[in-house]
């Protein structure tokens, strides 16, 4: 008896091993993502540590192997100057390995082998300016006046258009009437003039039953793309008209940072949408 414990015993030590050394690596790939930041108001100038990097959203590829601290500041006229700091906390996930710590201790060597231990977290919203009218940006500096030179060069760079998740129905028409389709967003477009149409769509849970809501005819509606820009159609619906509505929302001036096309894709300008009326109707 005394040796079928033992054999068990070593098998319930190997097995959790195996399993809670796949649960150590598994936080690097959902927790070693790009750093995202973006401001609630668009065309804020972002600056990070005192360099201005972009406008209302920049990205930084996951610094692995790093403590380095990453000081960003927001600003714009009208607005309040704000800091942000974004540095490495430890990793809440890991806590899971307390479950299973006597068994197998070596998985806070992996955890920290793999610099998992201690992550870096982008801010969950958008960052939030408060009213300043008195606040004027400086445009006299260094890096404020190469920004701008980069602004300049910018011409042909292709723009983004990415439509909110109340939607149907898609078509964006360029000015020489070729359709495009968009199933494979986000689509990156060449500057000029667009029509946009879509119509509106939801669906979701309310008082323990699913509701599913699809307007009966769609809207368009006309856009000018700047280059290295993003547009967000923001698609929802007029109780009152029983119609859909566009209300579209850009990033504005041509942004140097956003020149390249994969950190354009990245650009979730969609967030800036505002909040749906009828989803507000449901108090949803």
């Amino acid at each position: 008896m005394t040796k079928i414990l033992k054999n068990i015993a070593k098998l319930a030590l190997f097995t959790t091993t195996l399993l809670t050394i796949g649960c150590a690596t598994m936080f690097k790939p959902t927790t070693h993502v790009p750093i995202k930041v973006y401001a609630d108001q668009l065309e804020a100038s972002i600056y990070l540590d005192d360099q201005k990097v972009s406008e209302s959203f920049h990205q930084i590829e996951y610094p692995v192997k790093s403590d380095k601290t990453f000081n960003y500041r927001i600003e714009k006229n009208g607005f309040e100057p704000k800091t942000i700091i974004i540095e490495k906390k430890f990793n809440t996930f890991a806590y899971l390995n307390l479950l299973t710590f006597l068994f197998s201790p070596v998985l806070f060597l992996i955890d920290h082998s793999n610099d998992a231990l201690f992550v870096y977290k982008s801010p969950s919203e958008n960052i939030k300016l408060e009213v300043n009218v008195n606040f004027k940006e400086k445009t006299d500096t260094t890096t404020y006046r190469k920004f701008e030179s980069e602004r300049d060069k910018l011409k042909n760079n292709k723009g983004l258009i990415q439509f909110n998740g109340y939607v149907t129905g898609v078509l964006v028409k360029d000015s020489d009437g070729k359709e495009y389709d968009l199933k494979s967003a986000p689509f990156l477009f060449s500057p000029g003039n667009f029509e946009v149409q879509s119509k509106f769509y939801t669906t979701f849970k309310k008082d323990g039953y699913q509701h599913t809501y699809t307007a009966k005819t769609a809207i368009t509606s006309k856009l000018t793309l700047q280059p290295a820009s993003a547009t967000v159609v923001c698609t929802d619906f007029d109780n009152a008209k029983n119609i859909t509505i566009h209300t579209l929302v850009s990033s504005g001036k041509p942004n140097p940072y956003l020149a390249s096309e994969s950190v354009l894709k990245g650009f979730e300008i969609f967030r800036y949408c505002p909040r749906s009326n009828f989803m507000k109707s449901f108090d949803i």
